[in-house]
């Protein structure tokens, strides 16, 4: 379906996930790299930027979607389970992509599941 998602992973993100994600051909932006967000941005303004730039936001970050309405986002991949591995974040999310085109993504849960 998707050729591949584009993402703003939130600071919790691991370097290697957001760079295995880029490997399977997402478009992957890390909010540390981004001058209108940055580290310590609160969870809001980061929802607000995916929203404009229509990036999903990859967090392990429950605040996305508990603390302010969903419909403020472009979409969340949340990633409940912090064991999970690069590879295992990554083939969730490139698995979804297969399946789910950006445009249908609210919330999804990153997970074994998904495999």
């Amino acid at each position: 379906m998707s050729s591949g998602y584009r993402i703003l992973a939130d600071e919790n993100i691991e370097r290697a996930t957001r760079r295995y994600l880029a490997d399977l051909g997402h478009d992957i932006t890390w909010v540390g790299d981004v001058d209108d967000v940055g580290l310590g941005a609160d969870d809001e303004e980061i929802a607000r930027y995916a929203r404009r730039v229509d990036c999903l936001i990859l967090t392990q970050d429950d605040d996305f979607f508990t603390e302010f309405d969903i419909d403020e986002t472009a979409g969340v991949l949340f990633q409940r389970d912090q064991a999970l591995s690069t590879k295992e974040v990554g083939d969730a999310v490139h698995e979804m992509s297969r399946y789910l085109d950006q445009s249908e993504v609210t919330l999804e849960y990153v997970s074994r599941n998904w495999l």
